[in-house]
């Protein structure tokens, strides 16, 4: 069980460190250099054990490149833009609670792509879920609505892009693909997409006020993010059951939270502790009929 603790610790400092990293540049060049280092990571990693060379991954590229296309947009380009885009003007908080969204997003989706059997029981916890991101989006007045409300649109937009990432990438890995070549293939085109997406709309005058803290931020959250979560996550799937790790995710706002406050002075306002109250309980009703259903063990 300490390694559950251990595995949502580094999820919530995940949305920590991003915020540091902010402070110091542009969000979405700070994808680019992210992504571009863990891809490389990735790749040369897998090239290394597999004997692989590049002709060989090229030559699988081509072959199926409408699905690598789409994990390159959706997994990585579009849901870690609009998600330091958006954690730029809340707090790592909101952002990790959002994010607790996904089970919800993941089932939608796979019910729309894949015409999973839907009860009346799963649709009422994926209502309740939806209904507690909104008493956190309309606590502010009228008059800054939509100053308040867009960055956590965008990070929604970042969890419904991430989702269907996720549904790519299974894909692919049923195609016999490694999940670390396509993960890599994604980070480092979607790297490449995002630095020229900040050459053309950011400030490059300059693009990072402080090197030394944004690389030591980028180069811990390419080890938190990328290496450790990823992997412990990946070797506690083997140990113990689905359903037990997405209850657990709920620990991550919540680790979240205690960052927040110890590095930022960040607060857990009482919309966000109730919207929190609400969502557990839609997830409690969906993953208890997902039992019944037998889809999670």
């Amino acid at each position: 069980m300490f390694l559950i603790v251990l595995l949502y610790m580094l999820c919530a400092g995940t949305f920590t460190i991003s915020k540091w990293g902010l402070a110091y540049t542009e969000p979405i060049f700070f994808v680019a250099v992210r992504m571009l280092l863990a891809g490389s990571l990735l790749c040369g990693y897998f090239v290394a054990r597999s004997g692989y060379t590049t002709k060989n991954i090229w030559h699988y590229l081509k072959r199926d490149w409408l699905l690598f296309a789409q994990i390159i947009f959706f997994h990585i380009y579009l849901t870690y833009i609009c998600d330091l885009c958006a954690l730029k003007n809340i707090t790592s908080i909101e952002s990790a609670f959002i994010y607790n969204l996904s089970p919800f997003i993941a089932a939608l989706l796979s019910y729309l792509w894949f015409g999973e059997y839907m009860t009346k029981k799963k649709w009422l916890g994926l209502l309740v879920g939806f209904f507690a991101f909104l008493p956190p989006l309309f606590q502010a007045d009228s008059g800054s609505f939509f100053t308040h409300a867009w960055p956590r649109f965008l990070t929604l937009i970042a969890v419904i892009s991430s989702a269907y990432g996720w549904i790519v990438l299974r894909a692919l890995v049923k195609k016999g693909y490694s999940p670390i070549v396509a993960n890599g293939v994604g980070m480092f085109f979607g790297g490449l997409c995002a630095l020229g997406t900040s050459f053309m709309t950011e400030s490059w005058n300059p693009v990072v006020t402080e090197w030394v803290p944004f690389m030591q931020a980028t180069v811990l959250i390419v080890v938190v993010a990328n290496l450790l979560f990823y992997n412990l996550y990946g070797y506690l799937l083997e140990h113990y059951t689905a359903t037990l790790l997405s209850f657990a995710g709920f620990m991550c706002p919540l680790f979240a939270a205690l960052l927040g406050y110890l590095f930022f002075g960040e607060t857990f306002s009482p919309s966000l502790f109730f919207s929190f109250i609400v969502a557990c309980l839609g997830l409690v009703i969906f993953y208890h009929e997902e039992l019944k259903q037998g889809y999670v063990t």
